[in-house]
């Protein structure tokens, strides 16, 4: 009876190690997932920031283009005011993202240039 009693002692803490080591795999496998989405969102969200930037300061670029000349086209000039203006929404639209998503570092860079895109927007 010793042996059988040793048996499934044996066997129940055979079960359980294997029950612990499958509970700390899982969670670490769980941990790395959750790390390469989060990595993924932040990553997704830097690239529409940076996307929305660059295409807002070639608006710029095209209204300064249009001011170039000694009599500008005025229609012209508050076209391309008109898209400029849309896209800097849309660089706060992902601005926003970015803040969310993003560490404390990404919310000070992303707010430094918000203030510097405020001081370019104040020029128009």
């Amino acid at each position: 009876m010793d042996a059988e009693v040793a048996a499934l002692i044996g066997a129940a803490v055979g079960s359980l190690t294997t029950l612990g080591a499958a509970f700390v795999t899982g969670r670490t496998a769980a941990r790395s997932q959750y790390d390469q989405w989060r990595r993924q969102h932040r990553r997704d969200a830097y690239v529409a920031y940076l996307g929305a930037l660059h295409d807002r300061d070639i608006a710029l670029d095209a209204v300064f283009e249009a001011l170039r000349p000694e009599r500008p086209d005025l229609a012209a000039v508050d076209e391309r005011v008109a898209v400029f203006v849309g896209l800097a929404r849309e660089v706060h639209r992902a601005a926003e993202v970015v803040l969310v998503e993003g560490p404390d570092a990404m919310v000070a860079a992303v707010g430094g240039v918000g203030r510097a895109s405020g001081e370019r927007a104040e020029l128009m």
